[in-house]
């Protein structure tokens, strides 16, 4: 997990786009409100998007939208359902610490999630956490973007290999 700071700092477009979005929305020296957030204006993005409430005493993430290409991924719907109550088999993340990095710090993070495609293979994909508010000041809510391209590029080299390996097989 990383703290970030500018730009260059993030290998992927979609991330890049979402947090020069969000540092645009930002007052200065603060966090943007959910309110500034408009999702017309970031189309291309929202399939791979979540936003959350944030509960403190004790710290819990709840999902208030969860993008299609995640659900899609993750074969879960969980809108409406907190972080500690779905359970993302193969997934080796640090969520929960990230979502809370992010609003206790009021600033985005951008870390890596492994995700187990095999019992030999783990791909990772980048995820960032950019803090929201209502008021201006408290950090109550985060956007959040999955970028699953390297994901997707391990998996269909994965499959390609199972494929041929199989062929290989049946073959003998």
């Amino acid at each position: 997990m990383k703290r970030i700071t500018h730009e260059d700092e993030i290998e992927s477009a979609a991330i890049r786009a979402l947090f020069n979005y969000w540092r645009s929305k930002c007052p200065e020296g603060g966090i943007p409100r959910r309110a500034d957030i408009d999702p017309v204006e970031i189309p291309r993005l929202m399939p791979n998007l979540l936003i959350v409430n944030i509960e403190y005493e004790p710290f819990r993430v709840k999902y208030r939208l969860v993008g299609t290409r995640i659900v899609e991924m993750t074969g879960i719907e969980f809108t409406g359902k907190y972080l500690d109550e779905i359970a993302l088999e193969d997934f080796e993340g640090p969520f929960q610490e990230c979502y809370q990095t992010a609003c206790e710090t009021k600033s985005p993070i951008i870390t890596r999630i492994k995700w187990r495609l095999s019992p030999d293979i783990v791909a990772e994909y980048d995820v960032c956490f950019l803090p929201l508010s209502d008021d201006g000041e408290t950090a109550n809510m985060a956007l959040s973007l999955e970028c699953y391209e390297n994901l997707e590029r391990d998996y269909t080299l994965f499959a390609g290999r199972a494929y041929r390996a199989g062929t290989k097989d049946s073959g003998s």
